[in-house]
């Protein structure tokens, strides 16, 4: 029966710790010019569930001139759109590693790319 608690407070404090994200009040963010809007890739490890992916895109959807994101455990991958008059990649990079996880540039490209 402690066993069984135990088990259950351990895998809760898990659970917490990997859904955190910041809920903090935001200041309208610039407007986004679409002629702008670059995609980078960035590979991202140790993530190991969707509560990492969401902790990440959280953190990277907080910055100016982030347009949307897409972050996956499972292809070690998160894919930022923004506007290159706003931030950069470099900005985008420290976000991530600010979340604990390392972050290293892949591959950058206009959306309208085809």
């Amino acid at each position: 029966m402690k066993r069984s608690l135990l088990y259950l407070l351990f895998s809760g404090l898990i659970f917490t710790a990997c859904n955190q994200s910041a809920t903090t009040e935001q200041a309208a963010k610039p407007e986004i010019n679409p002629e702008a809007v670059k995609t980078v890739e960035f590979h991202v490890t140790g993530m190991g569930c969707g509560g990492c992916e969401n902790k990440i895109m959280t953190a990277v959807n907080q910055l100016d001139g982030v347009s949307e994101s897409f972050a996956s455990h499972a292809d070690e991958l998160t894919v930022v759109s923004y506007d290159t008059t706003l931030t950069n990649p470099e900005i985008i990079r420290a976000a991530i590693e600010k979340t604990g996880y390392p972050a290293e540039l892949m591959a950058m490209k206009p959306v309208n790319e085809e």
